[in-house]
């Protein structure tokens, strides 16, 4: 199979010649964290990041989404089983045999870190067995790329086989905000939960103290000290932060957001159907699925691409044939790889 190679310069929409210096990103006394742009996956900063921490109750945001994707009715009401109250820790305060929908206790383990939400979510998702809900949870996690994450509890009870990292959380959090329904409980400021006659506020200020805070979860043990990931989006930028032990989460994320939104901005760098090339005879080639990323003004301008195409052609059920890949470039580095179409 032979292959040929054509490299361009992407436009990107509203170039400017006018550079602005980047300016230092503020201190942050985190023992490890990372800032990430939701949408590509690029880290603009870290410490640590790969380093294996306690993440206390951050754990709930792989429960959460595991939960929503193994439920079909999420206002089904459930009994809770008696070993899934009374846990230690933080709690919504379920009773045995109580009936709560599927529903509430995912705002009960997302808004107010109920560990007794969370392993009831865990008994019922896991079909009754929660140590094959874990199960799951590593299992999601390794398709996510979170490769130095171990879970042993569904809730964030300290364990030292329990452990992940800022970069994994990251991924792991990426995937659940691309869910509608757990992005809409991970913004949520209260929620009345109907089931349990009750209101839950949610722990995390970033949802109401931050102006463009879009989520997600906060957890606290002795062990892990404070951990924060957070989310705000700006003109179509959503960014992703994981502060792990951090004394100072919530004014620590609210600078970090506030220094990548004045320094980066997202732009299109394709779209699904855009023109990219021609084969050698001559017909043409189009992008698969559209890119964003974010970026500074300097950075911008570094952009290139790279269409290598195949003599062999293989068809797909969209009636199109897959004749190639293409390379993103950010100077020399490869920040998006994708899949070239002839229809």
């Amino acid at each position: 199979m032979t292959f040929r190679r054509i490299t361009a310069l992407i436009i990107i929409f509203i170039l400017s010649c006018q550079f602005t210096q980047v300016q230092a990103m503020p201190d942050v006394s985190a023992q490890a964290y990372i800032v990430m742009d939701a949408e590509s996956g690029r880290i603009i900063k870290s410490h640590n990041a790969d380093l294996k921490l306690p993440i206390a109750s951050t754990t709930k945001i792989m429960t959460t989404i595991l939960a929503i994707e193994n439920t079909d009715d999420l206002n089904v009401k459930i009994e809770i089983p008696p070993e899934c109250t009374g846990i230690e820790g933080s709690s919504i305060y379920l009773r045995p045999k109580q009936n709560v929908s599927v529903i509430d206790l995912l705002y009960g383990a997302m808004l107010r870190s109920g560990n007794d939400a969370a392993e009831a979510l865990a008994k019922f998702a896991g079909r009754n067995d929660s140590e094959g809900f874990v199960s799951m949870m590593n299992k999601k996690a390794k398709e996510l790329g979170a490769l130095n994450t171990n879970f042993v509890n569904p809730s964030g009870l300290h364990d030292e086989s329990h452990y992940s990292t800022a970069y994994d959380l990251a991924l792991i959090s990426a995937y659940a905000m691309k869910n509608d329904t757990f992005s809409e409980i991970a913004r949520a400021e209260k929620y009345k939960a109907a089931s349990m006659n009750n209101i839950f506020f949610n722990k995390n200020k970033v949802v109401y103290q931050y102006e463009h805070g879009t989520g997600i979860k906060i957890g606290f043990t002795k062990a892990a000290g404070r951990c924060l990931v957070a989310s705000a989006e700006k003109d179509g930028a959503e960014i992703i932060t994981v502060l792990l032990n951090d004394g100072n989460w919530f004014n620590d994320s609210y600078h970090i957001f506030d220094w990548t939104f004045e320094n980066y901005k997202s732009y299109s760098i394709v779209e699904k159907g855009q023109f990219a090339a021609y084969t050698p005879k001559g017909n043409p080639i189009f992008i698969d699925e559209s890119f964003r990323c974010i970026l500074t003004d300097e950075e911008k301008e570094q952009i290139r691409f790279e269409a290598i195409l195949k003599s062999e052609h293989i068809a797909n059920s969209s009636n199109a044939a897959t004749c190639g890949i293409y390379n993103i470039y950010l100077g020399d580095s490869i920040i998006h790889t994708g899949t070239l179409l002839s229809k």
